[in-house]
């Protein structure tokens, strides 16, 4: 990609930053080239974050197969906090470790809930703030299908 495209807005290639995985680890948006990417910003004090992660496993659930892949990425919290909130909500999707706030920034994800999906050419789309439904996904996900 031309450095001019390197960022954080839609149209642009977001930083290729380490990820630390919930499950330990770690990986990178990188990793998942070729695949549709929601990167979801959230926390689990985070009232419309606990509201839309049904709606996001849903999804997921629906549209793993088809190279659709939600990272749930957990802002400024430990490990200890987010490891019960996942396993009491049955989110199934890869989840993240943002513990220092680093990633959040880099992306200036200022309110919670926020998301981004990304293409699977790498390039960000969409950038949605707040509570996204299942319904608004479907349609965003519509233009990026195969």
């Amino acid at each position: 990609a031309e450095p001019s495209r390197r960022g954080i807005q839609p149209g642009s290639v977001p930083p290729d930053l380490k990820l630390n995985r919930l499950d330990g680890g770690s990986t990178s948006l990188g990793d998942y080239r070729g695949q549709v990417i929601l990167l979801n910003f959230w926390a689990t004090w985070c009232e419309p974050c606990r509201d839309e992660i049904p709606d996001l496993e849903a999804v997921y659930r629906a549209r793993m197969d088809r190279g659709f892949v939600v990272l749930g990425l957990a802002v400024e919290e430990p490990r200890e906090t987010v490891a019960p909130f996942v396993d009491e909500m049955g989110m199934t999707y890869p989840v993240l470790l943002d513990v220092q706030g680093s990633v959040k920034k880099v992306f200036r994800a200022s309110g919670l809930p926020m998301s981004l999906l990304i293409d699977k050419e790498g390039v960000i789309r969409v950038r949605h703030v707040g509570h996204l439904t299942a319904e608004q996904l479907t349609e965003y996900l519509q233009d990026l299908e195969p």
